[in-house]
Protein backbone atom coordinates (compact mmCIF):
# COMPACT_ATOMS: atom_id res chain seq x y z
CA UNK A 1 0.00 0.00 0.00
CA UNK A 2 1.34 3.44 -0.95
CA UNK A 3 2.21 5.61 2.04
CA UNK A 4 0.02 8.69 2.45
CA UNK A 5 1.66 12.00 1.59
CA UNK A 6 0.55 15.01 3.65
CA UNK A 7 0.99 18.56 2.32
CA UNK A 8 2.52 20.96 4.85
CA UNK A 9 2.66 24.74 4.99
CA UNK A 10 5.65 26.35 6.69
CA UNK A 11 4.38 28.83 9.28
CA UNK A 12 7.63 29.68 11.08
CA UNK A 13 11.36 29.28 10.48
CA UNK A 14 13.98 30.30 13.03
CA UNK A 15 17.75 29.92 13.16
CA UNK A 16 18.48 28.32 16.52
CA UNK A 17 22.26 27.99 16.10
CA UNK A 18 24.75 28.56 13.26
CA UNK A 19 23.88 25.21 11.65
CA UNK A 20 20.48 24.45 13.21
CA UNK A 21 17.00 25.69 12.30
CA UNK A 22 13.55 25.22 13.78
CA UNK A 23 10.66 24.71 11.36
CA UNK A 24 7.00 24.83 12.41
CA UNK A 25 4.59 23.34 9.88
CA UNK A 26 0.82 23.17 9.55
CA UNK A 27 -0.70 20.11 7.89
CA UNK A 28 -3.52 20.54 5.40
CA UNK A 29 -5.62 18.26 7.61
CA UNK A 30 -5.07 17.64 11.36
CA UNK A 31 -2.47 14.96 12.03
CA UNK A 32 -2.33 13.07 15.31
CA UNK A 33 1.15 12.34 16.62
CA UNK A 34 2.83 11.34 19.88
CA UNK A 35 6.06 12.29 21.59
CA UNK A 36 8.97 10.24 20.32
CA UNK A 37 7.68 9.87 16.76
CA UNK A 38 9.32 11.15 13.59
CA UNK A 39 8.25 12.20 10.10
CA UNK A 40 9.67 11.76 6.61
CA UNK A 41 10.01 15.31 5.27
CA UNK A 42 10.85 16.80 1.90
CA UNK A 43 9.84 18.80 -1.14
CA UNK A 44 8.22 15.87 -2.98
CA UNK A 45 7.29 12.27 -2.26
CA UNK A 46 10.33 10.90 -4.11
CA UNK A 47 12.98 12.34 -1.80
CA UNK A 48 12.06 12.35 1.88
CA UNK A 49 14.38 12.37 4.89
CA UNK A 50 13.66 11.47 8.55
CA UNK A 51 13.35 14.12 11.26
CA UNK A 52 12.13 13.71 14.82
CA UNK A 53 9.13 15.70 16.00
CA UNK A 54 10.55 18.15 18.54
CA UNK A 55 7.61 18.64 20.88
CA UNK A 56 4.81 16.90 22.66
CA UNK A 57 1.52 17.28 20.74
CA UNK A 58 0.88 21.01 20.51
CA UNK A 59 -2.48 22.65 21.11
CA UNK A 60 -2.13 24.56 17.83
CA UNK A 61 -1.56 21.31 15.92
CA UNK A 62 1.73 22.46 14.44
CA UNK A 63 4.55 20.01 13.73
CA UNK A 64 7.94 21.17 14.98
CA UNK A 65 11.34 19.93 13.79
CA UNK A 66 14.90 20.94 14.73
CA UNK A 67 17.21 20.35 11.78
CA UNK A 68 21.00 20.41 11.62
CA UNK A 69 22.85 21.03 8.36
CA UNK A 70 24.91 17.84 8.46
CA UNK A 71 26.00 17.47 4.85
CA UNK A 72 25.51 20.87 3.17
CA UNK A 73 23.95 19.02 0.23
CA UNK A 74 21.80 20.74 -2.36
CA UNK A 75 18.73 19.21 -0.69
CA UNK A 76 19.73 20.52 2.73
CA UNK A 77 20.58 23.95 1.39
CA UNK A 78 17.09 24.11 -0.14
CA UNK A 79 15.52 23.10 3.19
CA UNK A 80 17.52 25.76 5.05
CA UNK A 81 16.26 28.32 2.53
CA UNK A 82 12.53 27.70 3.15
CA UNK A 83 10.48 30.63 4.36
CA UNK A 84 7.11 31.21 5.96
CA UNK A 85 4.42 30.35 3.42
CA UNK A 86 6.47 27.73 1.56
CA UNK A 87 5.16 24.21 1.12
CA UNK A 88 6.68 20.84 2.00
CA UNK A 89 5.34 17.29 2.18
CA UNK A 90 5.59 14.52 4.75
CA UNK A 91 4.90 10.85 5.40
CA UNK A 92 4.08 9.68 8.89
CA UNK A 93 4.24 10.14 11.73
CA UNK A 94 6.23 6.97 12.34
CA UNK A 95 7.12 5.25 15.60
CA UNK A 96 10.61 5.68 17.02
CA UNK A 97 10.30 5.49 20.80
CA UNK A 98 7.66 6.05 23.44
CA UNK A 99 7.44 6.68 27.16
CA UNK A 100 7.38 3.74 29.54
CA UNK A 101 5.44 3.88 32.82
CA UNK A 102 7.45 6.09 35.18
CA UNK A 103 8.14 3.89 38.22
CA UNK A 104 11.90 4.46 38.67
CA UNK A 105 14.45 7.26 38.09
CA UNK A 106 14.65 8.47 34.49
CA UNK A 107 17.65 9.77 32.55
CA UNK A 108 17.37 11.46 29.17
CA UNK A 109 20.58 11.56 27.10
CA UNK A 110 20.54 13.88 24.10
CA UNK A 111 23.37 14.47 21.66
CA UNK A 112 23.06 17.53 19.41
CA UNK A 113 19.67 17.73 17.73
CA UNK A 114 18.89 14.38 19.33
CA UNK A 115 17.57 16.87 21.87
CA UNK A 116 14.37 17.16 19.79
CA UNK A 117 12.70 13.79 20.56
CA UNK A 118 14.12 13.80 24.10
CA UNK A 119 12.52 17.18 24.77
CA UNK A 120 9.23 15.93 23.33
CA UNK A 121 9.26 12.93 25.66
CA UNK A 122 10.26 15.12 28.60
CA UNK A 123 7.36 17.48 27.96
CA UNK A 124 4.90 14.59 27.94
CA UNK A 125 6.44 13.12 31.08
CA UNK A 126 6.20 16.40 32.98
CA UNK A 127 2.59 16.86 31.89
CA UNK A 128 1.84 13.51 33.54
CA UNK A 129 3.00 14.98 36.86
CA UNK A 130 5.48 12.18 37.54
CA UNK A 131 7.29 12.34 40.87
CA UNK A 132 10.31 10.16 40.03
CA UNK A 133 13.73 11.84 39.72
CA UNK A 134 14.38 13.01 36.15
CA UNK A 135 17.86 13.90 34.86
CA UNK A 136 18.18 15.45 31.40
CA UNK A 137 21.71 15.40 29.93
CA UNK A 138 22.30 17.39 26.75
CA UNK A 139 25.63 17.03 24.97
CA UNK A 140 26.60 19.61 22.35
CA UNK A 141 29.74 20.59 20.47
CA UNK A 142 29.55 24.24 21.50
CA UNK A 143 27.61 26.50 23.82
CA UNK A 144 25.75 27.91 20.81
CA UNK A 145 24.44 24.42 20.02
CA UNK A 146 22.58 24.37 23.36
CA UNK A 147 19.86 26.20 21.49
CA UNK A 148 17.15 25.84 24.16
CA UNK A 149 19.42 26.18 27.18
CA UNK A 150 17.29 28.89 28.82
CA UNK A 151 14.12 26.86 28.26
CA UNK A 152 15.67 23.89 30.04
CA UNK A 153 16.87 26.02 32.95
CA UNK A 154 13.34 27.39 33.33
CA UNK A 155 11.86 23.88 33.36
CA UNK A 156 14.26 22.87 36.10
CA UNK A 157 13.08 25.84 38.18
CA UNK A 158 9.43 24.79 37.92
CA UNK A 159 9.87 21.02 38.41
CA UNK A 160 11.64 20.13 41.65
CA UNK A 161 12.24 16.52 40.58
CA UNK A 162 14.05 17.52 37.36
CA UNK A 163 17.74 18.23 36.83
CA UNK A 164 19.18 19.60 33.57
CA UNK A 165 22.87 18.85 32.91
CA UNK A 166 24.45 20.36 29.76
CA UNK A 167 27.80 19.01 28.55
CA UNK A 168 30.11 20.61 25.97
CA UNK A 169 32.38 18.30 23.94
CA UNK A 170 34.17 20.88 21.76
CA UNK A 171 35.48 24.39 22.31
CA UNK A 172 34.48 25.31 25.86
CA UNK A 173 35.94 28.80 26.30
CA UNK A 174 33.86 30.87 28.73
CA UNK A 175 31.97 27.69 29.71
CA UNK A 176 31.93 26.83 33.41
CA UNK A 177 29.89 23.64 33.11
CA UNK A 178 30.72 20.03 32.36
CA UNK A 179 32.86 19.05 29.36
CA UNK A 180 33.60 15.84 27.49
CA UNK A 181 31.32 13.11 26.17
CA UNK A 182 27.79 13.37 27.48
CA UNK A 183 27.25 9.66 28.16
CA UNK A 184 30.50 9.51 30.14
CA UNK A 185 29.23 12.31 32.36
CA UNK A 186 26.06 10.29 32.90
CA UNK A 187 28.12 7.34 34.09
CA UNK A 188 30.30 9.48 36.34
CA UNK A 189 27.20 10.66 38.18
CA UNK A 190 25.22 7.40 37.85
CA UNK A 191 27.77 4.54 37.79
CA UNK A 192 25.06 1.91 38.28
CA UNK A 193 21.95 2.02 36.08
CA UNK A 194 20.30 -1.18 37.32
CA UNK A 195 17.14 0.56 38.54
CA UNK A 196 17.01 3.35 35.97
CA UNK A 197 15.19 4.02 32.71
CA UNK A 198 17.31 5.73 30.05
CA UNK A 199 16.02 7.42 26.89
CA UNK A 200 18.70 8.32 24.37
CA UNK A 201 19.05 9.95 20.96
CA UNK A 202 22.04 11.42 19.17
CA UNK A 203 24.71 10.80 16.53
CA UNK A 204 25.20 7.14 15.59
CA UNK A 205 28.77 6.78 17.02
CA UNK A 206 27.63 8.22 20.34
CA UNK A 207 24.64 5.88 20.44
CA UNK A 208 26.70 2.76 19.78
CA UNK A 209 29.33 3.56 22.41
CA UNK A 210 26.79 4.70 24.99
CA UNK A 211 24.70 1.54 24.58
CA UNK A 212 27.68 -0.66 25.35
CA UNK A 213 28.75 1.42 28.33
CA UNK A 214 25.23 1.66 29.76
CA UNK A 215 24.77 -2.11 29.46
CA UNK A 216 28.06 -2.54 31.30
CA UNK A 217 26.59 -0.32 34.02
CA UNK A 218 23.90 -3.00 34.51
CA UNK A 219 20.93 -1.26 32.92
CA UNK A 220 18.11 -3.64 32.03
CA UNK A 221 18.00 -3.64 28.18
CA UNK A 222 14.22 -3.16 28.22
CA UNK A 223 14.77 0.11 30.09
CA UNK A 224 17.25 1.46 27.51
CA UNK A 225 15.07 3.20 24.93
CA UNK A 226 16.72 4.58 21.82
Amino acid sequence: MTAVIHPLKVVHVEKLAPQIIQILMQAEHPITYASGQYIMLGFNSEDLKPFSIASAPREDGLIECHIRNLDDSEWMQALFAVQTGDHLVMQGPKDQMQLQPAHQPIIFVAGGTGFAPMKALLDSLLKQGTGVPVHFYWGARSVADLYQHDTMLALMQTHANMQYIPVISGEAELWNGLTGLVHEQVLQQHPNLEHTTVYMCGPWPMMQKAKLDFLAAEIDPIHLIC
